[in-house]
């Protein structure tokens, strides 16, 4: 029964991995909070289809459960040091949402582990909560990038233009 949906999620987010950079990689390849901020959104991607291959592939329960532990712990370490590597040099601080959304991601994934590694099957909840959390929030951090990076960069340039009273070249 999980099988089917870990299949589903876990090729989804690996079809979208490519597309976090690869369509707006000029605007990410230029700024650290960028290159961070679009790690972390391959950071989810990555966990959700690694996670899933973990479970689709037959194996003892207690076996997926440890691996899911590692998998959850590996995640959360790698999101909060990218959140913290992307804010670095700025007064930013970590905004509540994205904190909650990635502990919910971790946590769950975490909490089918602790399930599994006892034999039980009853936390794969948990897991698929968290695969479709990490797939929603990686496809929002992928729009982000897609609509929004790098305006900054063009509204400060234009601000320029304006104040200078200059015409950008075309």
């Amino acid at each position: 029964m999980w099988t089917t949906l870990a299949a589903t999620v876990g090729g989804s987010a690996a079809g979208l991995t490519f597309i976090v950079v690869a369509f707006r990689f000029d605007v990410v390849a230029t700024s650290q909070e960028y290159r961070n901020r679009a790690a972390q959104t391959v950071s989810l991607f990555l966990t959700t289809t690694v996670t899933a291959s973990l479970v689709t592939l037959p194996q003892p329960t207690w076996a997926l459960g440890v691996e899911l532990l590692v998998a959850a712990a590996a995640s959360a370490s790698l999101l909060s040091v990218l959140d913290h590597a992307a804010r670095r040099g700025t007064s930013q601080h970590a905004r509540p949402i994205l904190v909650v959304a990635l502990v919910v991601f971790a946590a769950g994934i975490a909490a089918a582990g602790l399930f599994a590694t006892v034999g039980s099957t009853n936390g794969m909840g948990f897991y698929a909560a968290s695969s479709l959390l990490g797939l929603m929030w990686g496809v929002y951090g992928t729009w982000v990038f897609l609509t929004q990076a790098g305006t900054d960069q063009i509204n400060a340039v234009a601000n320029v233009h304006d104040q200078l009273g200059t015409v950008p070249a075309a």
